[in-house]
């Protein structure tokens, strides 16, 4: 059974990707098409055709690598990325020189329109998402707050004045809105190994310098000892347990412990082992309602440490990222600004060393395929959810002025309005080839550095398998 939802996962992940490749060329193509332009092919992925077929002209096809797609437009681009997307064999493109004639030129004006058309294609398809998304009911659980839950007594973090209710404002000058932008703040503070946090605390506003760690396997900068505000909903409670004794449910809100609110999971867990074997008051809300319970907890030889009997309703943990907003705006948002958070910091990096930081920290196509395949698994909203943010992502990078990319036939159609010549097709040619094999050896390396963190992700995962298995 789980080979078959493997399978079916894989399946998911091609169609999503196919989708949003579609999307996108399906805007060249349907621009190109109005504005009378000569369209030679269309393809959904690159290399070998599995199928193909030509109408009035065109050739449609689907090749073997679906990791991509493209249209040929040789009044776009009549030497440069034809050669890039291989759309046809030497021989095949020697043929047609001969026979065909000269195409006629095209207005800057209608490349800008037909180049534009593609991120256009994507940006819609992320309006539709984003309006099913905001129209699905239901609320989603996410930490969107910034306000720590829990700071362990011996961490670094707690030693240099962190608490507990502490809400962080911004984090090296960059003010941060939710628990996910203090993650993406953590990995782009540079070389220095630590950053400036500005706090608010009950209305007080304090400066801190906190140290990150990097002890684990994806050598990510954390706050280690450090967690989120969030709520604390009963799941499961263990038979014979302090909590089963108490009286708590399944579903319980635990509210707050001896009169201190509870912030979270892992605060109350904290608490829970400051206060030892000692009973406490529990408010906590059942039902609408507020009820109090007494409950005591006991030592766990198994665990090593003083636990209640309670396992955690997974609605109390955070939602993936690109789920953290309801509201259409929101989200579309939430995109723009995650994509350009990253162009900022390449282009114009706020502190030291924050450019290589974002180098470092980049995924290629093996991460997106991951991401993609645990968002199939995980259900319906959160993979449209994913897919969307792609197809946002995929529309803003492909207007960057880069010759190979749509922002560049955007650049030269400009030259050509502004200087009133074409720029020289050799000159196009040269900077399409240079730019496409830069782009190309990029993707190579991300594979590569992909690859290798899901290995190490692996390895460790097998460890603690293996520990666990001699624990038992």
């Amino acid at each position: 059974m789980e080979i078959l939802v493997k399978i079916l996962s894989g399946v998911g992940v091609a169609l999503l990707f196919s989708l949003a490749v579609f999307i996108h060329e399906l805007g060249h193509f349907l621009a190109a098409r109005w504005l009378g332009l000569q369209v030679d092919a269309f393809s959904i992925g690159f290399g070998p055709a599995i199928w193909k077929k030509k109408i009035d002209g065109c050739e449609y096809k689907i090749s073997w690598i679906p990791f991509g797609g493209y249209v040929a437009l040789p009044q776009l681009d009549p030497s440069g990325m034809d050669k890039v997307q291989g759309s046809q064999g030497d021989d095949d493109k020697a043929e047609d020189e001969d026979h065909e004639p000269e195409l006629p030129d095209v207005a800057p004006w209608k490349r800008i329109v037909v180049s534009i058309a593609g991120p256009l294609g994507n940006v819609v398809l992320a309006v539709i998402l984003a309006a099913v998304i905001a129209l699905w009911p239901g609320e989603f659980m996410s930490i969107t707050s910034t306000r720590v839950g829990h700071v362990e007594e011996e961490c670094a973090a707690y030693k240099s004045g962190l608490r507990a209710g502490d809400k962080v404002q911004s984090i090296n000058g960059t003010k941060v809105s939710s628990w996910y932008d203090m993650l993406v703040e953590f990995q782009l503070s540079g070389s220095s190994g630590s950053a400036d946090f500005v706090v608010d605390r009950n209305g007080i506003i304090d400066v801190m310098k906190l140290a990150f760690s990097t002890n684990n396997v994806m050598g990510m900068q954390m706050l280690e000892g450090v967690f989120p505000d969030g709520q604390s909903i009963v799941g499961t409670v263990m038979e014979g347990s302090s909590a089963e004794k108490a009286g708590l449910q399944p579903d319980d809100v635990i509210l707050s412990m001896d009169g201190t609110p509870v912030l979270g999971s892992s605060h109350f867990a904290g608490m829970v082992e400051k206060k030892g074997e000692k009973s406490s008051i529990l408010k906590i809300l059942r039902n609408g309602e507020k009820l109090e319970v007494e409950v005591s907890p006991k030592y766990s030889e198994e665990h090593e440490r003083v636990l209640v009997g309670i396992v955690w309703n997974q609605k109390q943990l955070p939602v993936k990222p690109w789920m953290a907003h309801k509201g259409l705006y929101a989200q579309l948002k939430w995109d723009c600004m995650s994509v350009a958070r990253v162009l900022k910091g390449l282009v114009a990096p706020k502190t030291k060393g924050e450019r290589g930081a974002i180098a470092k920290n980049l995924g290629g196509p093996v991460m997106i395929i991951t991401m993609l395949y645990d968002s199939v698994r995980s259900g319906f909203l959160e993979s449209i959810g994913l897919l969307r943010m792609l197809c946002i992502n995929l529309a803003i990078l492909n207007l960057l002025p880069l010759p190979v990319l749509d922002g560049g036939h955007v650049c030269f159609a400009m030259f050509e309005v502004i200087t009133r010549r074409k720029p020289h097709p050799k000159v196009v040619a040269t900077l399409v080839n240079v730019f496409a094999v830069i782009l190309i050896g990029l993707m190579i390396l991300l594979v590569f550095r992909d690859v290798g963190r899901r290995f190490k992700v692996s390895r460790a995962q097998e460890e603690v398998a293996a520990e666990e298995i001699i624990s038992k």
